[in-house]
């Protein structure tokens, strides 16, 4: 299974919302620069990270940048999505925490409410890189050579305008207004004219310029897999067997999709049932020796591969 949440983590740098398909989307917000009383420190400014859970629905971004950094087709990009977030709602509903790397934790409370808690560890705003938290000097009283405060002497300003002032001012500000409108009668005409043959230039071009439409060629359409409708075959487990998990679901049609990925792999999946999950099995053994032997085999074909042993 991919760790998709690294994928998650560069995109936050550029883009302000990054979905997970059917789960939920990660809102960055900017929050200005702060000073911390309590700590005596300035913050920079930074993105806040949040969670929204009615932006589910798929942009393609995540997708896309999946598929490009590891060489995939859109269709097993989707696939590898999938799996890392049904991986994130069965651990979820085990009342797990799920932390993701510098991005936040989600967790349900008590009355099984899903809660996202951002990460502090990084600074998602690119403007602000290279800047960190600071100590704010602090401030103390000035005191003579005996350590006596010294009281500062208090200056009396003076003010700028009188009230005479004021009054000569007030006198003269109509007679100034008359003085200032008068040239403005005389060019108001000139002004008219000139607007209205702008006017008439802007409708000549607009009548005139014509977009032809632009189709994008069928080759940068994206083609979408339909489901499986086929029915799913559950594996009856033995007492004493082995089996090695590559993936948990709470649904039995995306542990068919990852099953007939691993069979067309050369591998013998099957899924088993597990307490209220259905597992998918990359294979089944007698001993723990021998899955173990084996998991590393499946290891060293793909490091980024993550299984576990589970005894029956």
């Amino acid at each position: 299974m991919l760790d998709v949440s690294k994928y998650i983590k560069d995109l936050l740098f550029i883009h302000d919302c990054v979905i997970l398909p059917g789960f939920g989307g990660f809102v960055a917000n900017y929050k200005p620069a702060d000073i911390d009383e309590e700590m005596n420190l300035g913050i920079p400014p930074s993105k806040s990270i949040g969670f929204n859970r009615n932006l589910s629905q798929n942009d393609g971004l995540l997708i896309n940048r999946l598929s490009e950094a590891e060489n995939l087709t859109y269709s097993e990009a989707e696939k590898s999505i999938q799996f890392f977030i049904e991986d994130l709602r069965v651990r979820i509903q085990r009342g797990e925490k799920v932390i993701l790397d510098k991005i936040g934790c989600f967790y349900n409370d008590r009355r099984h409410n899903l809660l996202f808690e951002p990460s502090k560890e990084l600074n998602y705003l690119v403007d602000a890189f290279g800047m960190e938290r600071f100590s704010l000097p602090t401030l103390s009283p000035i005191s003579d050579e005996k350590n006596h405060p010294v009281a500062i002497p208090q200056v009396k300003v003076r003010t700028l305008f009188t009230k005479k002032r004021l009054w000569y001012a007030a006198a003269a500000i109509p007679f100034i207004l008359t003085v200032a409108l008068l040239p403005m009668n005389s060019e108001r005409n000139g002004s008219e004219a000139s607007m209205i043959s702008i006017n008439e230039k802007k409708e000549i071009t607009e009548k005139f310029v014509q977009l032809d439409p632009v189709v994008s060629p069928p080759e940068d359409l994206v083609a979408f897999e339909p489901k499986l409708t086929k029915k799913s075959k559950l594996e009856k487990t033995q007492k004493g067997r082995f089996y090695l998990i590559s993936g948990s679901f709470t649904s039995i049609e995306n542990a068919e999709i990852l099953r007939q990925e691993l069979i067309s792999k050369s591998y013998p999946a099957v899924i088993i049932e597990n307490k209220n999950l259905y597992s998918v099995a990359v294979n089944q053994f007698t001993n723990r020796a021998a899955a173990d032997q084996f998991k590393k085999k499946v290891i060293a074909k793909n490091s980024k591969a993550f299984c576990w042993v589970l005894q029956k």
